[in-house]
């Protein structure tokens, strides 16, 4: 599927400010689900870009805008074909195991999905006889989250953690994604959180499109990384496109950033994922 995408952040002050920073994760990620083509990232007022790549393989653009200011829009737009048309489907090779260094990142406690007793009751009927199973318990706790969690707006925040979402039962994709990386976990399946888009439809996922999205990718022998949806209930596939991953969401907010100035500020996003 090729999709299209326009992903706006604006940030409106209420006065001038002198100087303003922000750290974008809008892409692009290519890797063997998913190819880019088209990317293009527009600032007012004109800004100083500078890109890198993360600790995780994320695209990043860190913006600065220097001098008297009352406002900062960052614009992306942009164009990826999904490829993952059946992600049942085994792929053509084997994977390569992970390194020791994904599997400390995506094994161990972070700061939004710490150890809690009541990740491993719940996951533990769900635990693997073997490697082999990883991929399907990944999928009945999916299942679980989606059942069990209320998906409720207006709930949570960017810092709600796992034992509070486990109290609570209800949150947001971000939340969901969460609790399914920290199940995940808790039975030994190495999982990160995604941060990405997704194009819903009469034909695909039904919650998700018009703002960014969240899901879980789980690891395993066969599949290698796989994403699970449990705002949706169903595995990742060429709906879904990845703009990047890391151990929980403070790793790959898509816009993160701070100004000088004694200003107010008003944030408004907006987002347009669709077929092409």
């Amino acid at each position: 599927m090729r999709v299209t995408l326009r992903h706006t952040t604006r940030l409106e002050y209420d006065g001038d400010v002198v100087e303003s920073v922000m750290d974008a994760r809008l892409g692009p990620r290519s890797d063997e689900d998913q190819r880019w083509g088209r990317f293009e990232l527009r600032t007012s007022p004109v800004a100083a870009v500078r890109r890198y790549a993360d600790a995780f393989g994320n695209i990043g653009h860190l913006i600065s805008v220097a001098g008297p200011h009352d406002h900062l829009e960052v614009t992306t737009v942009g164009e990826v074909e999904t490829l993952l048309l059946d992600p049942f489907a085994l792929p053509r090779t084997s994977p390569e195991p992970l390194e020791a260094g994904a599997l400390a990142d995506y094994l161990h406690p972070s700061r939004l999905i710490p150890g809690d007793e009541g990740l491993l009751t719940l996951a533990h009927p769900h635990r693997p006889a073997s490697a082999d199973g990883a991929f399907g318990a990944a999928g009945a706790l999916m299942h679980l989250v989606y059942a069990e969690f209320l998906y409720r707006a207006d709930m949570t925040t960017v810092a709600t953690t796992v034992p509070e979402l486990l109290a609570t039962r209800t949150g947001v994709c971000q939340d969901l994604a969460h609790v399914l990386v920290g199940l995940c976990r808790a039975i030994q399946i190495p999982a990160r959180y995604v941060s990405g888009y997704i194009v819903t439809g009469a034909d695909g996922p039904k919650r998700g499109g018009g703002h960014s999205h969240a899901w879980a990718e789980a690891w395993s022998a066969a599949y290698g990384w796989r994403g699970f949806d449990p705002t949706n209930d169903l595995l990742a596939s060429e709906h879904h496109v990845k703009m990047a991953v890391g151990r929980d969401y403070r790793d790959v907010p898509p816009t993160q950033g701070t100004f000088r100035g004694a200003a107010e500020e008003r944030l408004a996003v907006e987002v347009v994922a669709r077929a092409a």
